[in-house]
C-alpha cells in the first residue's frame, strides 16, 4: 500500500484508536484506494459516540471522452448518420450502452468490430458525440470510497450522518446520537488542519 503522507487516528481509547487504524488501512488497501487519498484524519470516541473521518484527495484521471479512443466523422454522404471508428476496445461495451440509452438501439449498427454506425442527425449531434463522455474513473472511484467509508470503516450503529464530498476531500461525521454542533465544526477543524499541513 502506498503510504499516505498524512494518517492520524485520535480518540480516548488506545485500542479503539488502533483498531479502527487497522481496520481502515485494511478498507483502504482491500479497495485499491490508497493512491487516492493523500492526508486523513479520523476521530472517535466510543463514549460520546462519535466518529469523524476527513482526508484530502488526489483525484488524477479525467473523464474519457468518445473522443479520446475513437475517430467520429459524418457518416456516408447524403445519410443522416454518424461513422464511429474505435481505436480502443476496451471502451466498445460502455460506449454501447451510452448510444442506446441516447438514441436507442434500433438507431445503432456495427458493420464491423471497431465500427459502429448511428442513425442521427450529424450536424446536430456530431459535436455533442465526440464529447461524450463514456467513463467517469474520478466518479467511480469517489462512489467506492464513499462505500468503503459508509459500509466498512464508519461504526456499525452510527446511523446518523453528515458528510461532504468534492473531488478534492471527503468528511463524515457519523453517531448513534443527533449530531452535535461541536463535532461537525471539529470535523472542519480537523480537514483545515489537513490543508494547511499540505501548504505548509
Amino acid at each position: 500500500m502506498e503510504q499516505l503522507e498524512t494518517f492520524i487516528v485520535e480518540s480516548p481509547d488506545a485500542v479503539g484508536a488502533k483498531t479502527t487504524r487497522s481496520l481502515i488501512m485494511d478498507t483502504i488497501a482491500d479497495l485499491s484506494l490508497s493512491r487516492v487519498i493523500g492526508r486523513l484524519r479520523v476521530f472517535v470516541d466510543p463514549v460520546e459516540p462519535v466518529f469523524i473521518f476527513a482526508a484530502l484527495l488526489r483525484l488524477g484521471t479525467p473523464s474519457i471522452k468518445l473522443k479520446d479512443f475513437a475517430k467520429v466523422d459524418m457518416g456516408s454522404l447524403g445519410k443522416d448518420e454518424i461513422k464511429i471508428e474505435i481505436d480502443k476496445e476496451a471502451f466498445t461495451v460502455k460506449l454501447l450502452n451510452k448510444l442506446w440509452a441516447r438514441y436507442g438501439k434500433e438507431n445503432i449498427e456495427q458493420p464491423d468490430k471497431k465500427v459502429l454506425i448511428v442513425k442521427t442527425d450529424p450536424i446536430k449531434e456530431l459535436d455533442a458525440m465526440r464529447e461524450l463522455v463514456i467513463e467517469e474513473p474520478q466518479q467511480e472511484v469517489l462512489d467506492r470510497l464513499i462505500d468503503a467509508i459508509a459500509l466498512r470503516i464508519i461504526p456499525e450503529g452510527f446511523r446518523v450522518r453528515k458528510h461532504e464530498l468534492s473531488m478534492s476531500h471527503v468528511l463524515f461525521v457519523a453517531s448513534e446520537d443527533t449530531l452535535k454542533p461541536e463535532w461537525l465544526a471539529k470535523g472542519k477543524d480537523m480537514l483545515e488542519s489537513l490543508r494547511r499541513e499540505e501548504n505548509a
